[in-house]
Formats: C-alpha cells, sequence, structure tokens
C-alpha cells in the first residue's frame, strides 16, 4: 500500500512537545513493566501501557486495539481524546491497515496533512493531527495495536521510537495477563459452580435453583439497561450466591417445618461464608458484593449489614429473596415439587404477610 508515512523515522517537527529523555523514559517503562504482575488486583492491565504512553509522547488521546479470533480489532483500552472508542471495533479498512503494519513490524507515523489511509483511518477526532502506532505480538502472534494521537506534530527522537515499541511489547504481556486472568476465572466458576449444583441436587426443590436466578436477573437487568459488563457480573453473583449453604447442617437445611432462632442464625451465616470462600480468589471480587448482601431488604430489615434502599447493591436487588424479582420468579420453577423449603415457605407466609412490600425493591 502506497502512502507518504514514513516508518522508524521521526516526523518533521511542526508544534513540538517536550518528551521525556533516556533516564525518565527507560524509569516509566520499568514502572509499566512492574505494573504487570499476573491477576493481582481487580483493574485493567492495559492502564499502565496507556498512561506509559501518554507520559512517553505527551499524547492527547492512547488505545490498545486487540485482535479477535475472527480478525476484527476492537479497542480494549482508551483514554483521553480517544476514550469514546472503548469497546468499539475498528472497521474492515482499518483492519486490514493493521494487518499491513504487523507485516512491516515497526512503528508508522503519519500526520492529518498527509491525507492518507492512516491518517484518514487513525486519526480519531477532528483537532487530532499526528498518530502513531506500534504492532502488539506476542510469540510472533499478531494480537493487536498501540494508537497514539496528538493535536500537535511532535518531534520523536530514537530512543522515543524505541520505547514506544518496548510500549507496544509490554501491551502484548498485558494481553497474555488478561487471557491468563480469564482462563483462571473460568476455572475458579467452573469448580465452584459444580459445588453449588451439587448442594441443590439434594433438594429438588432447589436443583437448578441458582441456574434460574441467574438467567431471570440476567433478563431483569437487560430492561433496566444495565451495561454488558454489569449483565455479566450479576450472573456470575446468582451462580454463587449460596455457594455458603455448603457449610449447612444438612438437618437444617431439610427441615420442614419454621427454622427456631438458633437455627435461623446458623442459616443466615451462609451469605458471610460465601463471602468467605470467594474472597482468597482475587478475581472473583467484583461478586462478594452480591454474594454478601443477596437477604438485604429495601425497608433495611435484611442482613448482614441492615442496608437499606439503593445503599443496597445492584445485583443483590434483584437477586434478593423477599423483594428480589428474580428469586421470586425462579420460585416458580420449583412450585410443583413438595419439598422441605416450600413447606417453610408456606409456615413463615403469615409473617411476611404483616407488611406486604415494606421489603420490596421499586421496579422502577
Amino acid at each position: 500500500m502506497q502512502t507518504k508515512t514514513q516508518t522508524t523515522q521521526a516526523p518533521p517537527s511542526g508544534a513540538t512537545a517536550d518528551l521525556p529523555g533516556p533516564l525518565p523514559a527507560l524509569q516509566m517503562l520499568n514502572q509499566v513493566a512492574r505494573s504487570l504482575g499476573y491477576i493481582e488486583g481487580e483493574g485493567s492491565p492495559f492502564v499502565a501501557v496507556v498512561e506509559g504512553a501518554r507520559t512517553l509522547l505527551r499524547a492527547d488521546g492512547v488505545a490498545v486495539l486487540v485482535r479477535d479470533p475472527s480478525g476484527d480489532y476492537k479497542f480494549h483500552a482508551a483514554q483521553g481524546a480517544l476514550e469514546e472508542w472503548r469497546d468499539f471495533t475498528l472497521s474492515s479498512q482499518g483492519s486490514e491497515l493493521l494487518e499491513a503494519l504487523h507485516s512491516r513490524d515497526h512503528v508508522t507515523f503519519f500526520k492529518r496533512k498527509q491525507k492518507n489511509a492512516w491518517s484518514r483511518e487513525f486519526l480519531l477526532a477532528a483537532e487530532m493531527n499526528w498518530g502513531a502506532l506500534a504492532p502488539i505480538r506476542v510469540r510472533d502472534q499478531k494480537v493487536g495495536a498501540l494508537l497514539v494521537n496528538n493535536r500537535g506534530a511532535v518531534h520523536v527522537r530514537d530512543e522515543h521510537i524505541e520505547a514506544f515499541e518496548n510500549l507496544a511489547t509490554l501491551a502484548g504481556v498485558a494481553v497474555q495477563e488478561v487471557r491468563v486472568r480469564e482462563g483462571l476465572e473460568d476455572l475458579f466458576m467452573s469448580v465452584i459452580v459444580s459445588l453449588t449444583m451439587a448442594l441443590e441436587a439434594k433438594d429438588p426443590y432447589t436443583e437448578g435453583h441458582s441456574v434460574r436466578v441467574a438467567a431471570y436477573s440476567e433478563a431483569i437487568g437487560k430492561q433496566l439497561g444495565l451495561p454488558p459488563a454489569t449483565l455479566d457480573m450479576i450472573h456470575r453473583s446468582c451462580l454463587l450466591h449460596d455457594i455458603g449453604k455448603i457449610a449447612v447442617d444438612e438437618t437444617i437445611l431439610a427441615k420442614k417445618g419454621r427454622l427456631n432462632p438458633l437455627e435461623r442464625e446458623k442459616m443466615d451465616m451462609h451469605v458471610l461464608i460465601g463471602e468467605n470462600i470467594l474472597r482468597p480468589i482475587s478475581l472473583l471480587h467484583p461478586l462478594l458484593p452480591g454474594v454478601r448482601h443477596h437477604h438485604e431488604r429495601f425497608d433495611g430489615m435484611g442482613h448482614p449489614d441492615g442496608l437499606r434502599g439503593e445503599n443496597i447493591p445492584i445485583e443483590a436487588r434483584i437477586i434478593d429473596p423477599r423483594g428480589g424479582c428474580a428469586r421470586r420468579a425462579a420460585a416458580f420453577g420449583g412450585v410443583a415439587v413438595r419439598s422441605p423449603r416450600r413447606r417453610r415457605l408456606r409456615a413463615d407466609l403469615p409473617r411476611r404477610q404483616e407488611n406486604p412490600g415494606a421489603s420490596a425493591a421499586p421496579t422502577r
């Protein structure tokens, strides 16, 4: 593809920005590298790479594009002038250019006044006039690109080009970290969900309960217009919300009548036990609020913390067995089954009807 773009050589300077010298650039790279510890923390591993690029090139906008199995490139991280592109997928023409970038395997610079394919596709805001792209590779595999946009031209030296290439290499490490995190999270989820399903299978009424709650909760979340990431978090929280019951005595779980105060106290502990089971797994920390608080009540009379109203996390409000739509809807899957839990619910019905609706979260 013929363009006026020069690669690996700095473009002529226009309105230049003062860029860091070799030592600060090296310190920045070291800081980024140290931040990429596997599975530590809950934030995106791309954040340090993006911040490093902004520091190195005084960038007005930075994005990390990651190649998916279909060959499309998605904006997995974006800051500054490019933030609005987060989670968008690059156009087919842009994807073809990134394939060419990987064939070149070095940094490409472009400017608005060149009016070539690179500037048309990768200067993503009207006020952006200068840009740079570095290919991201992992073990010779094409995995993405590191993109920078600036309002004014930037006079880069050889050390800046090398540092930018090193940032792209660290972005490849971040891609690997994301894949490791996702694989570990899937592994942890599958093990814990298997334990939950084994527990539920002991009672025909509760068998498949968590799966039903998850399906209804996700449907409710969609009706509320919640974003995909929140829907996924709610779905996974539902699958694990009763994991603490593995530590509750089976005689309590199977009791036919109303629980006495001591038995009720032991039963109520399952939310804290579930939280403690999951807490050592840092990847599952986003699910802890739903597990801990799914027995709170909108009137503040729930447990374990007596949270009231919108202080209750949204996932717990949806799961909530007294006021939450999902748990009540999921219960219809088991109403035809005669079980100890069903008989307990009947025994508790007069008490629950004393103040109907007080515990329910509003539907609008």
